[in-house]
């Protein structure tokens, strides 16, 4: 049994929050329905407790229910000032209740929906805000918000899929550097003032290590000040248009992981600029949105570079296959939907097949780094074990 949190909109109390066990979301929804009242949002209980630390992550996540329930609201024929009083009177505190009044403020005001989402740029991003604007531009704002939730929610399966895959990876990674530091920095000192004090010649993979010791103790802060000034350097060089995209191509080119970050903003392009065509965003202005939404520079100035001939009425895939942004499924695919006028719902079949794809690799990246950290990580500890224990089998040698 699971515990799941529902919220409900009822004819006699409003909105209605609490919570119930089920054997699965699906079990739950259909004996909620037999009530007759209308479903607002359901998710499984979370035990964790978050604070003040994490309050803009739980405001961005706070965005999807809030999208489903204002969608559900908006397409039983309630209006759009009504449907945020109605969310407003039941909004947690924690998420976004001042976001959701300062809407219902902007409308009442005469401000469109789109207009007052500007006000909250940091949350809603601009794929978000271009599709509200052309859902009610075009009078289908419910369809929009509910296609929204749907993007959203398979964003956010995606992301939580790929931080899944390398939690223990990371685990693994820390725990190996946690062990090597504190044989360095602590077991190995013991052994050397116990070595000193005999005097007798050690091997030379223990002097290895003992001066490694020595050193790091003593030099270790200059270490870490190097470290930090590479990485501001690093986040300096990188505010400098040219040098990031020459060091985003740079890293598409990287071994086992290059080809894996290409697929996955490819992933994100197709999906972003398929669900703006889809909600009635022109090409060139869901060309300019997707741009900002890549996160690899060099492909973000290559999309931005073919907007001049896609304006003049060149392909858009044929304009990308040229300068390497798309990989050759892709552009048969893409090809294809331009020809049938499927162009949008293409770029979404090109997406939900590239995060199949980005899954499958992941998996099989990972499968073939776990062995590999576990064999690094006990090659280290051993040859630091097996020195030691060189070592202390050489006192054997002493003549008293």
């Amino acid at each position: 049994m699971s515990t799941f949190k529902y919220k409900l909109l009822t004819a006699s109390s409003g909105i209605v929050e609490g919570e119930k066990e089920a054997l699965s979301k699906i079990d739950l929804i259909t004996e909620l329905r037999k009530s007759g009242h209308i479903i607002l949002h359901i998710q499984q209980a979370d035990k964790s407790k978050n604070f003040g630390f994490f309050s803009s992550r739980l405001n961005k996540k706070a965005i999807l229910p809030f999208t489903q329930e204002l969608a559900t609201l908006l397409e039983g024929g309630i209006p759009l000032d009504k449907s945020l009083s109605i969310l407003l009177s039941g909004q947690d505190k924690n998420m976004i209740k001042d976001v959701v009044e300062d809407l219902l403020n902007g409308i009442k005001s005469g401000k469109s929906f789109a207009e007052a989402l500007t006000n909250h740029a940091k949350l809603f991003s601009s794929v978000y805000i271009s599709m509200v604007r052309a859902g009610e531009e075009g009078g289908v704002l419910p369809q929009v918000l509910k296609r929204l939730g749907s993007f959203q929610e398979r964003l956010q399966k995606v992301r939580s899929e790929i931080i899944s895959a390398m939690v223990y990876p990371l685990l693994l990674s820390i725990t190996g550097l946690v062990c090597v530091g504190a044989l360095i920095v602590y077991v190995i000192p013991k052994f050397a003032q116990i070595f000193d004090g005999m005097g007798i010649a050690l091997p030379f993979s223990t002097m290895i290590l003992m001066g490694m010791s020595r050193y790091s103790i003593r030099y270790g802060w200059v270490f870490m000040l190097i470290v930090m000034a590479a990485f501001f350097a690093y986040r300096k060089a990188m505010k400098d248009k040219n040098t990031s995209i020459k060091v985003d191509q740079k890293k598409l080119k990287l071994p086992l992981i290059g080809n894996l970050m290409w697929r996955m903003q490819v992933s994100r392009f197709a999906r972003t600029l398929g669900t703006l065509l889809e909600n009635g965003v022109p090409l060139l202005k869901s060309m300019d949105i997707v741009k900002d939404v890549l996160s690899n520079y060099y492909l973000a100035d290559i999309l931005g570079n073919v907007k001049g001939s896609v304006k003049e009425g060149a392909s858009l895939t044929v304009s990308l296959a040229k300068r390497g942004f798309l990989p050759e499924i892709a552009v048969h695919l893409l090809k294809v939907g331009e020809e049938t006028g499927s162009f949008d719902q293409m770029l979404l079949k090109v997406a939900d097949n590239f995060d199949a794809d980005v899954e499958h690799r992941m998996k099989r990246l990972i499968t073939l780094v776990e062995p590999v950290l576990i064999l690094l990580m006990g090659a280290v500890i051993g040859v630091v074990v097996i020195s030691m224990l060189t070592a202390i089998l050489s006192v054997n040698d002493l003549k008293f």
